[in-house]
């Protein structure tokens, strides 16, 4: 249970503003109460799953995940093209430590491939739930899984839709709508972040903590927050990609990262460098 509990820590004495913005989940998960649900709209007899699964499994059709739902190191779960997953928020906080979100997630310590297709994706569909909580689950998380691929999943209203924890997997094809974060690579992530959408979210992609994914021709567009966040110690390469509607495009540490092949047009604030490194201005 030890790896997931690496998440937590990391904070230093000179963490900044936006830093602590990416902690949010990462540690107020742990005392977010959720509130009462409605019965879940799922139809009956259909594959649940929930728990620590140590072998591997496939999923196919329609199936519900009815808790969280881990898969162990050494173990693989593949979902195939045109798989519905009926996800069940959770109706109440847990302290169990080998989980890292105290609502409803899909954390794979062993490999995951979704195996979507643009006229197949694989869509994670939340079970009914209260119109008005707005963020329903946790998302997918990746802690030192290896070998991992995510293509063409539709994912709505997680806290997080894909979050990397030293893990660099293939994310391409994806769409992420009303989440609070959509893609975070931290711990050394060096994930392919491949023609992905992710829209009218609080944050697009992150990149904290030592990590370099490469971002291809993805579109961020209508965040409240900021669409593409770099942290002082990650690079990421940035190819052809779409920033446009959010509330700030570009917040970046790193004064050396080349950013003239990134579309940034009609965010409230285009670009924001961060820090103190002889330009820009604090936060």
């Amino acid at each position: 249970g030890s790896g997931g509990k690496k998440v937590l820590h990391e904070t230093s004495m000179d963490m900044t503003l936006s830093d602590w913005k990416v902690m949010r989940f990462l540690t107020g998960a742990f005392c977010l109460a959720a509130v009462v649900l409605a019965p879940p709209a799922v139809a009956e007899g259909l594959p649940q799953y929930s728990g620590p699964y140590a072998s591997d499994m496939v999923w196919e059709g329609e199936v519900t995940m009815a808790g969280d739902v881990l898969v162990l190191q050494g173990s693989a779960l593949t979902i195939r093209a045109g798989t519905r997953v009926n996800v069940v928020p959770a109706e109440g906080t847990k302290i169990d430590p080998e989980y890292l979100s105290s609502m409803t997630e899909l954390l794979v310590r062993g490999r995951l491939d979704i195996q979507g297709t643009p006229e197949a994706p694989v869509r994670f569909v939340i079970a009914a739930t209260s119109d008005l909580e707005e963020i329903a689950w946790a998302g997918i998380t990746l802690d030192g899984a290896t070998g991992s691929r995510i293509r063409h999943a539709e994912i709505d209203r997680a806290e997080t839709g894909i979050l990397c924890v030293s893990s660099s997997p293939e994310i391409s094809g994806n769409l992420i709508v009303g989440s609070r974060y959509g893609i975070i690579a931290q711990q050394q992530s060096h994930p392919r972040i491949l023609r992905n959408t992710l829209q009218n979210g609080e944050g697009g992609i992150f990149c904290w903590k030592g990590s370099n994914p490469y971002l291809q021709e993805n579109r961020i567009v209508g965040h409240d927050e900021e669409a593409l966040f770099v942290d002082a110690s990650s690079r990421p390469v940035l190819d052809r990609n779409s920033i446009t509607e959010n509330a700030i495009g570009l917040a970046l540490y790193p004064r050396d990262l080349p950013i003239a092949a990134v579309t940034l047009r009609d965010n409230h604030e285009n670009l924001r460098w961060l820090g103190h490194q002889g330009q820009g201005g604090g936060l």
